[in-house]
């Protein structure tokens, strides 16, 4: 109980923070039914999408960004549920020198299912960050969070993904994946970790990291794992 109230907690700060800095904020509640929010942008945007359901309800957040001309996309999605399904969804996309995609996306749930996926992509000179987290308390919780940036001529390129399952007395998996590139002398980093906690019962984490560099540019790349 103590553990439950903590996580739902835990996750109505995470609301109040993501809120806070938010141009764009999409709220939807239900007692027992399904709650659905959607909040998308283009340009500068931030954004902010949180769903809540009880007594075995659906909630469902996603957000959708674009930004252009070097502009920033950035959000967070979250959603909770009691006794239902908890779906989460961040997806943002940036193009130009000096493009930021950063995207945070979480899911909660108390016995029930808990899905999230966070999607970050940066095109020219910029950096794609995304994470993604799945609480399950006595259920299942399944995170992955995919991330891609690309620097051309020159550029750097920051791909940074981390994907985080915890579910207590039940089954998580978590899956991140990661691709960094670029060229003529630019320089790609992809970091990536996947971490998957399934406290006694079935934990699964896969990490993929992959980062290149042509034309003399240059390359590095950080994956790690646990699952337990």
């Amino acid at each position: 109980m103590q553990r439950t109230m903590f996580c739902l907690g835990f996750a109505v700060l995470l609301i109040w923070g993501g809120e806070s800095m938010a141009q764009v904020t999409a709220r939807s509640y239900s007692d027992g039914g399904v709650a659905n929010a959607r909040a998308s942008g283009v340009g500068q945007t931030r954004l902010h999408a949180e769903a809540a359901a009880s007594r075995g309800g659906r909630a469902d957040a996603r957000i959708t960004g674009s930004g252009l001309a070097g502009g920033r996309a950035t959000g967070s999605s979250i959603a909770v549920a009691d006794r239902g399904r908890a779906i989460s969804r961040g997806q943002s996309d940036a193009y130009g020198h000096g493009a930021r995609s950063h995207v945070e996306s979480i899911a909660a749930a108390t016995r029930g299912v808990a899905i999230s996926r966070g999607d970050a992509y940066a095109e020219g000179r910029g950096e794609a960050i995304s994470r993604s987290t799945a609480i399950g308390h006595y259920g299942r919780a399944r995170a992955r969070s995919d991330a891609d940036a690309r620097g051309y001529y020159g550029g750097r390129s920051l791909a940074e993904s981390e994907a985080v399952a915890d579910a207590y007395r039940g089954r998580s998996f978590s899956n991140s994946r990661v691709q960094a590139y670029a060229d003529h002398g630019g320089r790609a980093v992809g970091r990536g970790e996947a971490l998957g906690l399934g406290w006694g019962r079935s934990a699964r984490a896969g990490v993929e990291v992959d980062s290149r560099a042509t034309f003399g540019g240059r390359s590095r790349a950080a994956a790690s794992h646990l699952d337990w």
